[in-house]
C-alpha cells in the first residue's frame, strides 16, 4: 500500500511511477527500484563524482567507481561483465583534532 509520500515519487531516469521499495541504504534512507527501467535509487542521495578515473590495464577502457568504503575505493572496468578487472585504492583520512 502506498503512503501519501509515495504517491508523488517518480523514477529520476524514465519518469515512471511504477516503483518498488527495494530495502534501505546504510544511512536508513528508503531505496527504490523502477519496474520499467530497473534503475535502483534513493531520493536525496548525492552522486559521487570522481575526477581522473583510472584506465583498465587489461582492456584500456575507463574504470567506474564500484564501491566506496571507509578506507578504500574500488573501481571496476566499464566493460563489466566482459572485462572483470577491478582495482582497489586504499586511503587514510587524517585524524581530526
Amino acid at each position: 500500500m502506498k503512503t501519501e509520500e509515495d504517491k508523488y515519487l517518480n523514477c529520476p531516469i524514465c519518469g515512471s511511477d511504477a516503483l518498488y521499495k527495494y530495502g534501505r541504504t546504510k544511512t536508513g534512507k528508503q531505496r527504490y527500484q523502477c519496474l520499467i527501467c530497473n534503475k535502483q535509487f534513493s531520493f536525496g542521495a548525492k552522486k559521487i563524482v570522481v575526477k581522473g578515473k583510472p584506465i583498465c590495464p587489461k582492456c584500456g577502457r575507463h574504470m567506474n567507481l564500484y564501491k566506496l568504503e571507509k578506507n578504500f575505493l574500488r573501481f571496476r572496468c566499464s566493460e563489466y561483465p566482459e572485462c572483470k578487472f577491478f582495482k582497489k585504492f586504499i586511503f587514510y583520512e587524517e585524524e581530526k583534532k
